[in-house]
């Protein structure tokens, strides 16, 4: 029985975005072709899937910018989302472009709440 690791299935997936991304790029798209959709209804069970993949990308990145700039002294959410766009503008197009999918929502909300979730939380002291 051969079983990818999910590591593997992970690349994949990220591969699998990244090439629809440029794709998408080339030709100026911000919404799915359908010489794709085979493709992505094979990896991801469909564009739901393919959408969380790539909010799942987006919140990643976003995340890190975050906390990068709080590191730097500068506390402005804002400010990583800018930065972070200007970094992956495609990305954040295709995902405005499907605002409102309904798989694309229940993933926004979840990493939203995570991000809600560890913004709202003190650290401790030092030992």
């Amino acid at each position: 029985m051969n079983t990818l690791s999910r590591s593997a299935i992970a690349r994949r997936r990220r591969t699998l975005a990244h090439t629809v991304l440029r794709d998408l790029t080339e030709t100026g798209d911000v919404t799915v072709p359908v010489w794709w959709e085979e493709e992505i209804q094979r990896e991801f069970d469909g564009l739901g899937g393919f959408l969380a993949e790539l909010s799942r990308q987006w919140w990643t990145a976003y995340a890190a910018h975050l906390d990068a700039l709080i590191e730097l002294g500068v506390d402005d959410p804002s400010q990583a989302w800018d930065d972070v766009a200007a970094q992956m503008p495609r990305l954040r197009a295709v995902l405005d472009a499907y605002t409102d999918e309904a798989s694309l929502a229940e993933a926004e909300r979840r990493h939203c709440d995570v991000l809600r979730w560890t913004t709202r939380r003190e650290s401790k002291p030092a030992a």
